[in-house]
């Protein structure tokens, strides 16, 4: 009968692990995750580790996304070269090259990725535009939905420790 219960458990045990495979942590609360960018390459987030980033998850269809596109660019430049990352994760149904001519027209001066389900899943995406703040150490600190100011931007980063 115990035999029989642990195997129970175990089965119970792996079917667990495997629905989880889509959310990445490396550690306890640290966040990582594998996507690709525009050009088909594959990205991770774990080559930001030691950064703060600031993650915005958007699509090209959504208006209010579009408005954040040059407080962002403006971020981004602001902090080039310090302890910030902004990266902009698309999540569209399609291929990453019809996205392409979108980014190149908006002049998106940072890193855009594109997502799929098991990114949406891992942040909980329930609408556009999702910023996520995640700190140095990986770890998710402030997650942000609907659209954002250059100030509440800026605002969510120092909190973050920025």
């Amino acid at each position: 009968m115990f035999r029989y219960a642990m195997r129970w458990i175990a089965r119970i045990l792996m079917v667990t692990a495997l629905a989880a495979c889509g959310k990445k942590e490396t550690a306890p609360g640290i966040v990582d995750f594998t996507v690709q960018d525009l050009n088909g390459n594959k990205v991770s987030l774990s080559e930001y580790h030691g950064k703060t980033v600031l993650l915005n998850i958007w699509a090209t269809w959504c208006k209010p996304c579009l408005h954040e596109v040059p407080d962002l660019n403006a971020i981004y430049e602001e902090h080039k070269g310090n302890d910030l990352v902004v990266l902009g994760v698309l999540l569209e149904s399609g291929s990453p090259d019809k996205a392409k001519p979108v980014v190149e027209a908006l002049k998106i001066n940072y890193p855009v990725w594109y997502g799929d389900d098991a990114f949406a899943r891992q942040f909980e995406v329930q609408a556009f535009p999702t910023t996520v703040i995640i700190d140095k150490g990986g770890r998710i600190v402030r997650t942000m939905i609907g659209m954002q100011t250059r100030e509440r931007f800026l605002r969510a980063l120092r909190e973050a420790g920025l």
